[in-house]
């Protein structure tokens, strides 16, 4: 677990030196400064929202600038004899209460399809979306699953190839001893020629 509560499992299985807190401490110093050295991301001023909305555009200014909602307008909906007696007056208020009453009539058809089918629809609706959750979390479950696949499969290859690189590692520090063992020993030998031929040249004089 990192300082941000993410379970890291990138790190490799082998090489252990960042287990050192020296190590450690090395490798965080090398990161900040290079993270000092990087320009800072290039993240925009402003974000236009709902640019193909005017109306929720508009809404959404006014609920930013915390202006109020503007009061509901009922003036449309009342029913008002004509106070002068014309026959555009009269025909206004005619065509205002024919308006009104096929809006009454719509909202009584509107409430009985809701009454005979909304039910139905609000179950439908409810279904659909536990089936989209249930898709959502089955997909989840398997991502994370062949997330721990992966991990399990990468610490295996790494234990594995780790068994390899010991016995290697063993394998060229026993060579190199056994280079050295038979340098120090050609010396030795070249030395004791050295001491024999030396020693016949005296001898032969």
């Amino acid at each position: 677990m990192d300082e941000h509560g993410a379970d890291l499992d990138s790190l490799p299985y082998i090489d252990k030196e960042y287990d050192d807190p020296a190590t450690r401490s090395q490798v965080l110093q090398m990161i900040e400064e290079e993270m000092g050295r990087m320009s800072p991301p290039a993240i925009p001023r402003s974000t236009s929202l709902f640019k193909n909305s005017e109306l929720l555009r508009k809404e959404y200014e006014r609920v930013k600038s915390g202006r109020p909602l503007p009061a509901f307008d009922i003036d449309r909906y009342k029913l008002e004899t004509p106070k002068e007696s014309n026959k555009d007056e009269w025909r206004w208020a005619s065509d205002n209460a024919a308006s009104q009453l096929e809006h009454q009539s719509i909202r009584l058809v509107n409430l009985e399809l809701l009454q005979q089918f909304g039910a139905n629809a609000w179950k439908l609706s409810n279904f659909q979306k536990e089936k989209m959750l249930a898709a959502i979390e089955k997909a989840t479950d398997a991502y994370r699953q062949s997330g721990v696949d992966l991990n399990k499969a990468r610490k295996y290859e790494q234990t594995e190839a780790g068994v390899k690189l010991r016995d290697l590692e063993s394998r060229w520090e026993e060579g190199v001893r056994t280079c050295i063992e038979i340098q120090v020993a050609n010396c030795e030998l070249l030395a004791e020629i050295s001491k024999l031929e030396q020693g016949t040249v005296d001898g032969s004089v």
